[in-house]
Protein backbone atom coordinates (compact mmCIF):
# COMPACT_ATOMS: atom_id res chain seq x y z
CA UNK A 1 0.00 0.00 0.00
CA UNK A 2 2.80 2.40 0.92
CA UNK A 3 4.59 1.67 -2.35
CA UNK A 4 1.40 2.43 -4.36
CA UNK A 5 1.01 5.79 -2.61
CA UNK A 6 4.68 6.54 -3.23
CA UNK A 7 4.40 5.64 -6.94
CA UNK A 8 1.26 7.78 -7.39
CA UNK A 9 2.93 10.71 -5.60
CA UNK A 10 6.06 10.38 -7.73
CA UNK A 11 3.96 10.22 -10.91
CA UNK A 12 2.02 13.35 -9.95
CA UNK A 13 5.24 15.19 -9.09
CA UNK A 14 6.89 14.13 -12.36
CA UNK A 15 3.83 15.12 -14.38
CA UNK A 16 3.69 18.53 -12.74
CA UNK A 17 7.43 19.07 -13.08
CA UNK A 18 7.69 17.98 -16.72
CA UNK A 19 4.47 19.51 -18.08
CA UNK A 20 4.36 22.81 -16.22
CA UNK A 21 7.97 23.78 -15.74
CA UNK A 22 8.52 24.81 -19.36
CA UNK A 23 5.29 26.82 -19.61
CA UNK A 24 4.15 29.90 -17.74
CA UNK A 25 6.01 32.59 -15.87
CA UNK A 26 8.01 31.99 -12.71
CA UNK A 27 6.72 34.00 -9.75
CA UNK A 28 6.74 34.10 -5.98
CA UNK A 29 3.29 34.58 -4.40
CA UNK A 30 1.94 35.11 -0.92
CA UNK A 31 -1.41 35.86 0.68
CA UNK A 32 -1.63 38.81 3.00
CA UNK A 33 -1.51 39.60 5.87
CA UNK A 34 2.07 38.45 6.17
CA UNK A 35 5.06 40.09 7.79
CA UNK A 36 8.68 40.19 6.78
CA UNK A 37 9.70 37.43 4.42
CA UNK A 38 7.08 34.93 5.65
CA UNK A 39 4.47 33.30 3.45
CA UNK A 40 6.20 33.51 0.07
CA UNK A 41 5.73 30.44 -2.16
CA UNK A 42 7.69 29.82 -5.36
CA UNK A 43 5.72 28.69 -8.38
CA UNK A 44 4.55 29.64 -11.80
CA UNK A 45 1.51 31.25 -13.33
CA UNK A 46 -0.29 30.32 -16.54
CA UNK A 47 -2.91 32.41 -18.28
CA UNK A 48 -6.02 30.64 -19.52
CA UNK A 49 -8.42 33.19 -21.04
CA UNK A 50 -9.92 35.09 -18.12
CA UNK A 51 -8.20 32.93 -15.51
CA UNK A 52 -4.76 33.05 -13.96
CA UNK A 53 -3.68 29.68 -12.57
CA UNK A 54 -0.93 29.51 -9.95
CA UNK A 55 1.02 26.29 -9.44
CA UNK A 56 3.22 25.94 -6.36
CA UNK A 57 6.69 24.61 -7.00
CA UNK A 58 6.47 22.11 -4.14
CA UNK A 59 3.06 20.63 -4.76
CA UNK A 60 1.87 17.45 -6.42
CA UNK A 61 -1.76 18.52 -6.83
CA UNK A 62 -3.04 17.64 -10.30
CA UNK A 63 -4.57 21.10 -10.81
CA UNK A 64 -3.64 24.68 -9.94
CA UNK A 65 -3.13 25.60 -6.29
CA UNK A 66 -4.88 28.96 -6.75
CA UNK A 67 -7.02 30.39 -9.52
CA UNK A 68 -7.83 34.06 -10.03
CA UNK A 69 -10.50 35.47 -12.35
CA UNK A 70 -9.30 38.48 -14.30
CA UNK A 71 -12.33 40.73 -13.68
CA UNK A 72 -12.09 40.16 -9.92
CA UNK A 73 -8.47 41.32 -9.66
CA UNK A 74 -7.76 44.88 -8.59
CA UNK A 75 -4.13 45.89 -8.96
CA UNK A 76 -2.55 47.70 -6.02
CA UNK A 77 0.84 49.27 -5.50
CA UNK A 78 4.24 48.23 -6.79
CA UNK A 79 7.27 48.12 -4.50
CA UNK A 80 10.89 47.07 -4.39
CA UNK A 81 12.02 43.96 -2.53
CA UNK A 82 12.95 44.37 1.11
CA UNK A 83 16.47 43.23 2.09
CA UNK A 84 15.10 40.04 3.67
CA UNK A 85 13.08 39.24 0.51
CA UNK A 86 16.04 40.01 -1.77
CA UNK A 87 17.99 37.27 0.04
CA UNK A 88 15.91 34.52 -1.60
CA UNK A 89 14.50 36.20 -4.73
CA UNK A 90 16.40 36.93 -7.94
CA UNK A 91 17.68 40.42 -8.72
CA UNK A 92 15.33 42.62 -10.71
CA UNK A 93 12.12 41.28 -9.21
CA UNK A 94 9.45 43.72 -8.02
CA UNK A 95 6.43 43.10 -5.83
CA UNK A 96 2.91 43.91 -6.98
CA UNK A 97 -0.01 43.82 -4.59
CA UNK A 98 -3.47 42.88 -5.78
CA UNK A 99 -6.89 42.05 -4.42
CA UNK A 100 -9.02 39.16 -5.64
CA UNK A 101 -12.28 37.78 -4.29
CA UNK A 102 -11.90 39.65 -1.00
CA UNK A 103 -8.35 38.46 -0.32
CA UNK A 104 -5.14 40.47 -0.65
CA UNK A 105 -2.07 39.01 -2.35
CA UNK A 106 1.46 39.97 -3.31
CA UNK A 107 3.25 38.64 -6.36
CA UNK A 108 6.97 39.03 -7.02
CA UNK A 109 8.19 38.53 -10.55
CA UNK A 110 10.73 39.53 -13.17
CA UNK A 111 10.03 42.64 -15.29
CA UNK A 112 8.79 40.63 -18.30
CA UNK A 113 6.36 38.64 -16.14
CA UNK A 114 5.20 41.85 -14.43
CA UNK A 115 4.52 43.42 -17.83
CA UNK A 116 2.60 40.33 -18.95
CA UNK A 117 0.53 40.30 -15.76
CA UNK A 118 -0.41 43.99 -15.95
CA UNK A 119 -1.13 43.80 -19.71
CA UNK A 120 -3.37 40.77 -19.15
CA UNK A 121 -5.24 42.65 -16.40
CA UNK A 122 -5.62 45.87 -18.38
CA UNK A 123 -6.99 44.05 -21.42
CA UNK A 124 -9.96 42.74 -19.41
CA UNK A 125 -13.38 44.25 -20.02
CA UNK A 126 -14.53 46.49 -17.20
CA UNK A 127 -17.06 44.81 -14.91
CA UNK A 128 -19.07 48.02 -14.85
CA UNK A 129 -19.38 47.99 -18.63
CA UNK A 130 -23.05 48.06 -19.54
CA UNK A 131 -24.29 45.44 -21.91
CA UNK A 132 -26.73 46.78 -24.47
CA UNK A 133 -30.36 45.75 -24.13
CA UNK A 134 -31.08 44.71 -27.70
CA UNK A 135 -34.83 44.31 -27.12
CA UNK A 136 -35.14 47.87 -25.86
CA UNK A 137 -32.92 49.15 -28.68
CA UNK A 138 -34.99 47.32 -31.32
CA UNK A 139 -38.24 48.72 -29.87
CA UNK A 140 -36.79 52.24 -29.93
CA UNK A 141 -35.78 51.87 -33.60
CA UNK A 142 -39.27 50.62 -34.54
CA UNK A 143 -40.91 53.46 -32.63
CA UNK A 144 -38.72 56.06 -34.38
CA UNK A 145 -39.48 54.54 -37.80
CA UNK A 146 -43.22 54.65 -37.10
CA UNK A 147 -43.00 58.28 -35.98
CA UNK A 148 -41.13 59.24 -39.18
CA UNK A 149 -43.72 57.47 -41.32
CA UNK A 150 -46.57 59.65 -40.02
Amino acid sequence: MFVAVLVVGAALAARRFLLLRSTGATVVLRRLPATGAHGWRHGLVRYDGDFLHYYKLRSIAPGPDSTFHRVEITLGRRRELTPSEAAFMPDGHHVLSFRSAGAEWEIACAPHAEMGFTAWLESAPDVRQERPDFHRLRARIRRERRERGR
